[in-house]
């Protein structure tokens, strides 16, 4: 499934990874001693401001902590009020058989801005944490990646396909990424994989390839950590532009939040 949504004289378009909302069904309610709808909230207003042209949303998971219906349909409400193509992506806290895919359809995707194509998979695997892509859709990228050869691609999905060398969320790593990059190694036209599920922003390249995960909008989890540990960084999102000619330049920005109460009691997520 694919879908053209910008101007093709466009020379510069950009995008906004957004992650790991963690959102409840009602706005009151508190996700690992933060509340997840005030942070989310605060993050889009940020993202309004500073960027009011922006072109497209992604967010690559965990939408929900509480996965009903409800949760799902607030954000979309939400979302659909600012008048900018937003996408999502399952995470593992997700609930698939409710999750708004793009199409109603858990089918890898992909999406035109001009020379740019992202193209949506989910890597979720019900009543598990950690990640896989199923065969199906990995053939589906393949076929994607051969018919927009001509195009620069960013592919995303929620888990990690490498180490963070942080042992307890390691465990918890996309468990096929030599499978995705068999697939991956076939074309010359990837620019980025992004993903979500980490908590914190990061960044590899393998075969020329970019990988880069985003900060949650809610909590953020403290990096190269043996076990599981939160951290004190504010939440964020990340910033991408896109340049015709495949050039890209990308930061992370975080609000100005003053109330990330660190609690040490907390031993899992």
């Amino acid at each position: 499934m694919d879908m053209a949504l910008s101007n093709e004289n466009q020379k510069e378009w950009l995008m906004i990874q957004i992650s790991d909302t963690h959102l409840m069904n009602q706005d009151e309610l508190e996700f690992v001693h933060m509340n997840p709808a005030e942070t989310f909230y605060a993050v889009m207003e940020d993202i309004q401001q500073r960027y009011p042209d922006v072109d497209t949303i992604v967010h690559t998971g965990d939408l929900a902590q509480v996965a009903a219906p409800e949760t799902y349909e607030h954000y979309l409400h939400f979302m659909e009020k600012l008048n900018i193509p937003h996408y999502q992506i399952p995470g593992n806290h997700d609930d698939a058989a409710i999750f708004p895919f793009h199409e109603g359809k858990n089918v890898a995707n992909a999406v035109h801005f001009g020379k740019w194509t992202i193209i949506l998979l989910n890597s979720a695997v019900k009543n598990k944490v950690y990640g896989f892509i199923e065969d199906e859709q990995l053939e589906q990228l393949d076929q994607l990646l051969t018919q927009y050869k001509d195009q620069h691609i960013i592919v995303t999905c929620h888990h990690h396909p490498f180490e963070m060398h942080s042992q307890w969320i390691d465990h918890h790593i996309l468990k096929n990424t030599n499978h995705l990059t068999k697939v991956l190694e076939k074309h010359q036209n990837i620019k980025l994989v992004l993903f979500g599920h980490v908590h914190q922003d990061s960044w590899n390249q393998w075969n020329g390839i970019h990988f880069y995960s985003t900060p949650s909008t809610c909590v953020q989890f403290k990096p190269k950590s043996e076990n599981f540990a939160l951290d004190e960084e504010a939440p964020g999102y990340r910033v991408l532009h896109l340049k015709e000619n495949g050039e890209f330049k990308t930061q992370i920005h975080r609000i100005n939040h003053k109330n990330v109460k660190i609690n040490s009691d907390i031993s899992g997520y």
